[in-house]
């Protein structure tokens, strides 16, 4: 009968309880702008919900209130190194109970990988339904998270009540998740060292791979920056910042035989003079063949300029024509027509025609 009381009290609450959830969870985004964050998310608790807590053998609650998680917010970082500063701001803005919050991220069990997260109880002075009203945030990395909702659907969590040799495998990917969000971190440092060691070649000069890092350096260089300018301009289209769809450009470069930030310089150096005036001729050409119309373009790209020197790298080499439409062909053929030759053949050799 008291759980009935306290499912009533709730019921009365809900609405304001339902608009408070909505405002700490806009409050909470607002005091994390800048952080790398997936998500931040509210909830509600449901009326089901809460009488299964309440109806709980190891738990005893006299008052409504005593209920702590009835408004629950999550945040959700990409990073593990990224909770600490979370929790940082967090700690600064909301009137945390330190009693009541836990740390799980120091759990040692790899079985409860879905709990290592930080769980705070927080309270309102002054904004909340009741002097006593307290809420929770829950601060874990997507992959803590993904694993607490498959663990979830599974309808098991990786504790004793579990049969022994599904909770070795439950051991088994809390592990490797574990290893992975520790990875990601490791090689995001990785990438930030190795951004800075490609930025300070390619101010030497040096030569270097074409992967996405050095090209965001080199379509920065004054050569090709000017020729997207030419582009852009040759289209009426603005230059926007946003680099080109890299995967794709350095796929293709690599398969124009551009495979060196030397080899780029390159040939930009040696068709630079006929990019601009092979933009309209490229475009006469794609809006029959594939539908790729120069007026549904919204903006140039950085690096854009790139697609039109790869071209003119395989169409001004001194091969034979047959070796230059082969080698088109292969390229449309990997980028864009895997599964049809035929038709990469046919792009390939209406575009020799219209570009050579």
């Amino acid at each position: 009968m008291e759980s009935e009381t306290l499912l009533a009290t709730y019921a009365a609450h809900r609405p304001a309880l339902d608009a408070l959830a909505h405002e700490l969870e806009a409050e909470l985004r607002t005091l994390l702008l800048g952080l790398d964050v997936q998500m931040v998310g509210a909830r509600l608790k449901s009326e089901q919900s809460l009488r299964g807590k309440l109806a709980r053998p190891d738990k005893t609650y006299r008052a409504l209130w005593d209920v702590t998680d009835l408004v629950g917010l999550r945040v959700v970082t990409f990073f593990e190194d990224t909770i600490d500063a979370v929790a940082r701001a967090i700690e600064a803005r909301f009137g945390v109970d330190f009693t009541h919050s836990i740390d799980k991220l120091r759990f040692t069990d790899h079985g409860r990988f879905g709990y290592r997260s930080l769980h705070y109880v927080c309270a309102l002075p002054g904004r909340a339904p009741h002097p006593d009203f307290r809420f929770e945030i829950q601060v874990r990395t997507a992959l803590q998270h993904a694993w607490a909702e498959v663990e979830h659907d599974l309808g098991y969590k990786a504790d004793d009540a579990v049969p022994a040799q599904i909770r070795r495998r439950f051991s088994r990917v809390a592990s490797l998740l574990e290893v992975a969000d520790q990875e990601f971190v490791s090689i995001r440092r990785d990438l930030f060292e190795y951004r800075e060691a490609v930025r300070a070649a390619l101010e030497t000069g040096a030569a270097l791979p074409i992967d996405a890092v050095s090209l965001e350096g080199l379509c920065r260089e004054d050569a090709i920056a000017s020729l997207d300018v030419e582009v852009a301009r040759a289209l009426d289209k603005p230059l926007v910042e946003e680099l080109f769809y890299p995967a794709y450009l350095v796929r293709m470069l690599r398969l124009s035989g551009l495979s060196t930030t030397d080899d780029l310089r390159a040939a930009v150096r040696a068709h630079a003079p006929d990019v601009a005036a092979i933009v309209p001729a490229y475009f006469a050409f794609a809006g029959p063949a594939f539908g790729l119309e120069a007026r549904e373009l919204a903006s140039v790209q950085r690096g854009y300029a790139l697609f039109f020197v790869a071209h003119l790298a395989i169409l001004r080499s001194p091969e034979l024509g047959l070796s230059k439409v082969a080698r088109l062909t292969r390229l449309y053929h990997e980028l864009d027509h895997p599964s049809d030759e035929r038709k990469a053949h046919t792009i390939a050799s209406g575009l020799a025609r219209a570009l050579g």
